[in-house]
């Protein structure tokens, strides 16, 4: 039983392109030639982490905002040897490269989620690994919402 939205689910093709969804193109307001910046999420469920000019530009502020740290330095060596561009094409597609689709085990099927502050991409097999952590949180900051 898959017990995801279909409407998330997304084809890369041979040429490693992803084509981002009507729905997400329009509320990021993507357009052609827009640039994209791609990271690898990492943890025991890989992905990737999409975000648009705006937000990069925004995550680049809150970033300077934080005191000079060991950790503040190895999360930038991160991001400079992990980041990659993309432009997105008249069609919404972007290429993902090889080197990222390969740490994020990424295939020709993925789940497309709009986190609203990123776009993520993930393997639907991790997506169904950690549909129930995914699940719990929901209830429990759902419940305290109301």
């Amino acid at each position: 039983m898959q017990r995801f939205n279909e409407n998330y689910q997304q084809v890369v093709d041979a040429k490693g392109r992803l084509q981002l969804s009507r729905d997400i193109r329009a509320e990021f307001g993507l357009k052609k030639g827009d640039h994209l910046y791609l990271l690898p999420g990492t943890g025991e469920q890989p992905h990737l982490e999409i975000r648009t000019s705006s937000q990069w530009d925004d995550f680049q502020q809150r970033l300077r905002q934080e005191a000079p740290s060991d950790m503040k330095t190895d999360f930038l060596r991160f991001v400079q040897l992990s980041k990659e561009t993309a432009r997105a094409d008249a069609q919404g597609r972007i290429g993902i490269p090889k080197r990222l689709r390969q740490i994020c085990k990424i295939g020709d099927k993925v789940l497309v989620i709009n986190m609203a502050f990123r776009i993520e991409v993930w393997n639907p097999a991790f997506v169904k690994a950690r549909y129930n952590d995914f699940a719990r949180a929901f209830q429990e900051l759902n419940d305290s919402l109301y």
